[in-house]
């Protein structure tokens, strides 16, 4: 053994090897802030890289859904044949059957919709699809108050 050093074990005395040892303690302290930073950066991404791929999903959804159900609600209310251009006097101008009647605004939802999922940016055919939710509802209003 060698000599009691007071100095030593309070701290005071310039020892290389106390001192090597508290830099690599200090530099290993200030590298974890840093990495678990990195880590929560990572996180953060992986969530807006799902939130932007999904976006399209859930801006469908309601949309799918509204509209299936108004076909739905049209199948049981248009008659089976329905009309188009309505005339002043009365008269439609041309008549279809009822499942092109349902089947059409269906179709142009649908169609705005797969233009969402293929184009980069989502909200135009969005908006294009909202406002073809109209369509079946104003083929069943024309429908049901001809005159």
């Amino acid at each position: 053994m060698g000599k009691f050093d007071p100095q030593r074990y309070t701290g005071n005395a310039p020892s290389s090897q106390n001192s090597a040892s508290q830099k690599r303690a200090q530099k290993e302290m200030n590298r974890r802030p840093a990495e678990m930073k990195q880590e929560e950066n990572k996180f953060y991404r992986l969530i807006r890289k799902w939130g932007f791929q999904i976006r399209t999903v859930l801006m469908a959804l309601p949309v799918a859904v509204i509209a299936v159900l108004e076909a739905i609600w049209n199948l049981a209310a248009l008659p089976a044949k329905v009309g188009f251009d309505l005339q002043t006097d009365g008269r439609f101008v041309s008549t279809v059957p009822k499942i092109v009647a349902i089947a059409g605004p269906l179709a142009v939802t649908a169609a705005c919709l797969l233009l969402m999922f293929c184009s980069k940016r989502t909200v135009y055919p969005w908006l294009i699809s909202i406002f073809s939710l109209a369509l079946p509802l104003v083929i069943l209003l024309v429908n049901t108050f001809p005159g």
